[in-house]
């Protein structure tokens, strides 16, 4: 009877396991597979808790409705289904907590762990299902890391219980790690520069590194000796549970573990080459270029010599033309035996002469200087200011002040400099006319000042001489004194008033004579004299008392009027009145308020001192300060350039392009010291005098320099600089060298950093134009991808295919020069608007072609509207002249072009389009590759979908 029970009961724990197992996968196919401990277990066991890391995509993560996804859940997916288990996911639980509960047993298992020694003493593992490197990442700054010994005194950050951070502190524990909680927080450090490096998993970092946005910030610097090789942990309380794991595992087929990864693998991951691959390639690589090495090395030699020698001369180039041509003041470029090379816009504008009127130098004095004598004078002076400049070894010629006629005979007062070259002399015209009217205007009010004080004092004398005519010289002497513009008083030896007239009572702000104290010594009761420098003068300093000590002269000072709070800057005569004898009888005072007069002054100084456009100090500025340090050490010269303004000024309007001076401007006035001299050098260049500093602190300056420049952004338009210093830390070597050093070391930089700087404002115009019109990104778009179609119908390798893909989505780039109307005007266009759209492809071929990355799709650009039979523009090439990439451009455009909605035509069908193609192939169209388009253009649709 016993027996017959047990029997029973095995039959009835046989037949619920089979239905579970049979409900799970359909069949008891996998039930064979498993022992009967496994199948007990499955029984007793059939809700299985899994610990889940929220923080490791693409393997483990939560989706935006927080639930579990990633590579580790569709596993657990397909082995429930074949297993009939219910795997529990607690997501509430960052990895940290989560793991101490899985080694205390309180959770089963986890879906996607690297088996390590500490790990086997809790944990029970599966065979690995998925293998992947653990990499190094750093900024993009940092070099190459050949190993992980390299990394002492380094940041290095692991995440707090990852298999990385338990290797690495076991195997190299003298490094300096810092633990984190995920990997995002690790990879925002890195970002931040808070930490040198991230060891980590290469598929995880990819993932974060395109989601965050910092694949142009952090890069791939190393990699380590370790694999995470993924298996599944399971606790050892539930050991059983590891072998039924790996049964169902091996249960799941090749093309559904195919299909898992593509879901969750990085594009770039899986198409990765094999080691063994790359290494062989290597190898054969390494032997070819052994081979022609010898050869390359003496071209190389003599190439590199002429190549820099033309970027140095092409670069020093670009810069002068630029600030040439758009210098506020005119200029002008003479040759040694006088003709006159180029001449800038404002020369133009300000003497009026057009196209070749004026040739040479001798053109220019019969013209400019119609009196003979007057020419022949500023000729011999000019000349001997030459001739000294070229004795004394200096590259400068002294301001020779002269006048000058215009073409529409306006005579202009002006400064006349300028800086021998190799060549040729640049002579630059300073105008000074409203300076000059401004000084002769205040020296003529003087003299007329100083004329009235000769009047009074006359008067003065004839009236102690003449005292019988005392009531007639008084008479006229009040007339002549009320009849002054200046302001006069005269008072006696106790400063008693004896006279003032009405221009004092005004000066002093004074509403009627009873306002007026009765001597000046109360006037310190009432006003108060300050300095040009702020200081404030004693009473016994005041032009009256100075005149009762004996004094006479002219002198300046501000005024303040206590009551009102009014100031006002004074000019002041003033005198002592002696009789016959010498004996002293009182003083007399004029003065004038020149507080317009001073303001202008002070205008004009700034505007010669002043760029004005950044409000920074002029070149002519920076260059007198230069030479104030002749006989000085130490001092640094500091350049900063602007990488890719002229791309922004090209593409996005010089509007944008004096927005980002004006921004850099602010930054570099920010971080300046007050004891600094900065200016505006050039159209793109900046200066700095830093007097007193050496080379390192200049090396700090620019650090700070550069992580402000990073957190610039004018609209989408990220600031970049470079940079070349140089010391001067004996007097023995020439300030011009010394400026010399800088710019070589500027132009270095500028070529690693000016060809990344352009390639990010290429997107940035594309992303403008797509901004500007929906139309013509959707266009572009399309038309991106029925080249790369076409060019895999071409058969043209992957990479040609790639580029097409690239070429077509820019293909219109140029039209961001086009305005806004025009491109999206829904009528047809103009005569004049059409013109206009014509010029985008020479447009787009200048900007391409200034960077290194896109250069060789620039012509593409530039020929795209080029025809098979030679009417096409902008250039009328013909037939195979055109290159092929502009060829599939011209057909993938058209056929978009035919078949998209515009409000001022109707589409065409497909087939429409198709047949216009077919009749313009010879004319319009290259016919072979017409051909191809005709012939395959119906799978198109079905595989752009």
């Amino acid at each position: 009877m016993r027996r017959l029970i047990q029997t029973l009961i095995a039959s009835v724990i046989l037949l619920i396991l089979s239905t579970t197992l049979t409900a799970g996968v359909g069949s008891t196919a996998f039930l064979a597979l498993l022992d009967e401990s496994e199948k007990n277990f499955l029984v007793s066991h059939p809700v299985v808790s899994v610990l889940y890391d929220p923080a490791w995509a693409p393997l483990e993560y939560l989706d935006i409705d927080g639930k579990p996804a990633g590579m580790s859940k569709e596993y657990l997916d397909r082995i429930s289904d074949i297993t009939g288990l219910t795997f529990e996911i607690d997501s509430s639980l960052d990895w940290q907590q989560g793991y101490q509960k899985l080694l205390g047993g309180d959770i089963d298992m986890t879906a996607s762990l690297s088996s390590t020694a500490e790990r086997r003493k809790h944990l029970v593992f599966t065979d690995p299902y998925l293998s992947a490197p653990l990499v190094i990442v750093a900024r993009q700054d940092a070099g190459y890391i050949g190993n992980l010994h390299e990394l002492q005194g380094r940041k290095v950050v692991v995440v707090q219980g990852y298999s990385s951070e338990e290797w690495l502190r076991t195997d190299y524990p003298t490094l300096d790690f810092i633990s984190v909680g995920t990997v995002e927080q690790g990879l925002r450090m890195v970002q931040k520069g808070e930490a040198y490096c991230m060891v980590e998993n290469l598929l995880v970092i990819n993932h974060y590194s395109t989601n965050l946005g910092l694949n142009y910030e952090i890069k791939v610097v190393g990699n380590t000796p370790y694999i995470h090789a993924l298996s599944m942990g399971v606790h050892n309380n539930v050991a059983p549970l590891s072998s039924i794991l790996d049964k169902a595992i091996q249960s799941i087929a090749p093309e559904v573990r195919q299909e898992m990864y593509e879901n969750n693998l990085p594009l770039q991951y899986k198409k990765a080459i094999a080691p063994a691959t790359v290494q062989w390639l290597i190898a054969i690589s390494v032997f070819l270029i052994l081979i022609l090495v010898f050869w390359i090395w003496t071209l190389v030699r003599e190439i590199r010599g002429r190549e820099k020698a033309e970027t140095e001369k092409e670069t020093s180039q670009q810069k002068f033309e630029q600030l040439f041509s758009n210098a506020p003041m005119p200029l002008a470029l003479i040759g040694f035996e006088g003709s006159v090379i180029a001449v800038n816009k404002q020369w133009y504008s300000v003497f009026g002469f057009q196209g070749s009127s004026i040739n040479h130098v001798s053109t220019w004095y019969d013209t400019v200087y119609p009196d003979s004598t007057y020419r022949n004078s500023i000729k011999k002076q000019w000349d001997e200011s030459i001739e000294k400049a070229k004795s004394a070894v200096s590259s400068l010629i002294p301001p020779l002040e002269c006048i000058i006629t215009t073409q529409k005979g306006v005579s202009h007062t002006m400064e006349v400099s300028g800086t021998i070259f190799s060549d040729s002399i640049l002579v630059t015209f300073f105008d000074i006319s409203e300076r000059k009217l401004a000084l002769e205007e205040v020296r003529h009010l003087h003299q007329e000042a100083e004329h009235s004080r000769q009047i009074v004092l006359s008067a003065l004398e004839d009236q102690t001489l003449l005292h019988q005519s005392l009531m007639r010289s008084s008479a006229t002497l009040d007339a002549a004194i009320n009849s002054m513009i200046d302001a006069v008083f005269i008072i006696d030896v106790q400063s008693h008033f004896i006279l003032v007239n009405k221009a004092f009572l005004a000066y002093y702000r004074f509403s009627s004579r009873d306002e007026c104290p009765p001597d000046l010594s109360s006037f310190k009761l009432l006003f108060e004299a300050y300095t040009e420098n702020g200081k404030k003068l004693d009473t016994q300093q005041w032009s009256g008392f100075r005149a009762l000590q004996g004094q006479s002269g002219t002198t300046e000072y501000s005024v303040y009027k206590i009551a009102t709070a009014e100031r006002w800057v004074g000019s002041y005569s003033f005198a002592p009145i002696y009789d016959t004898k010498q004996t002293l009888l009182g003083a007399v005072v004029v003065c004038r308020d020149i507080t317009e007069e001073k303001a202008y002054e002070q205008k004009l100084l700034f505007q010669r001192n002043h760029d004005f456009l950044t409000g920074l100090y002029s070149r002519v500025y920076f260059e007198a300060a230069l030479k104030n340090l002749r006989n000085k050490v130490p001092f640094t010269l500091l350049i900063v350039d602007i990488n890719g303004l002229k791309l922004v000024n090209d593409s996005l309007g010089h509007e944008m392009g004096d927005a980002v001076l004006r921004k850099t401007a602010q930054l570099l006035s920010q971080l300046c010291s007050n004891d600094s001299v900065v200016a505006r050098y050039g159209g793109d260049e900046f200066v700095f005098l830093l007097e007193d500093k050496t080379a390192d602190e200049a090396e700090r300056f620019i650090r700070n320099l550069e992580n402000a420049a990073k957190q610039v952004a004018i609209e989408s338009f990220h600031l970049s600089l470079s940079y070349g210093y140089a010391t001067r830390s004996s007097l023995s070597e020439d300030v011009q060298l010394v400026m010399k050093r800088a710019e070589d070391m500027m132009n270095r930089n500028k070529l690693y950093e000016s060809s990344s700087a352009k390639n990010k404002s290429i997107g940035l115009v594309i992303n403008s134009l797509f901004a500007k019109s929906n139309r013509e990104s959707a266009h572009s778009r399309r038309v991106s991808s029925l080249c790369a179609f076409l060019a895999e119908q071409l058969g043209l390798p992957e990479r040609e295919v790639n580029r097409m893909r690239v070429a077509g989505l820019m293909h219109d780039i140029g039209k961001i020069g086009v305005e806004e109307a025009i491109l999206n005007k829904p009528d047809s266009l103009t005569k004049e608007e059409w013109e206009v759209m014509k010029r985008h492809p020479e447009i787009g071929y200048r900007i391409l072609s200034a960077s290194s990355e896109f250069n060789d799709l620039s012509v593409a650009i530039l020929e795209h509207h080029e025809r098979w039979d030679g009417r096409g523009y902008p250039r009328g090439l013909k037939g195979e002249h055109i290159s092929k990439q502009a060829r599939i451009i011209m057909i993938a455009d058209s056929y978009d072009a035919m078949t998209s909605e515009r409000s001022y035509k109707k589409p065409l069908s497909s087939e429409e389009a198709i047949e216009e193609i077919r009749n313009c192939s010879g004319t319009h169209y290259d016919p072979a590759i017409t051909e191809v388009f005709l012939a395959t253009i119906h799978r198109f649709g079905a595989i752009s979908n």
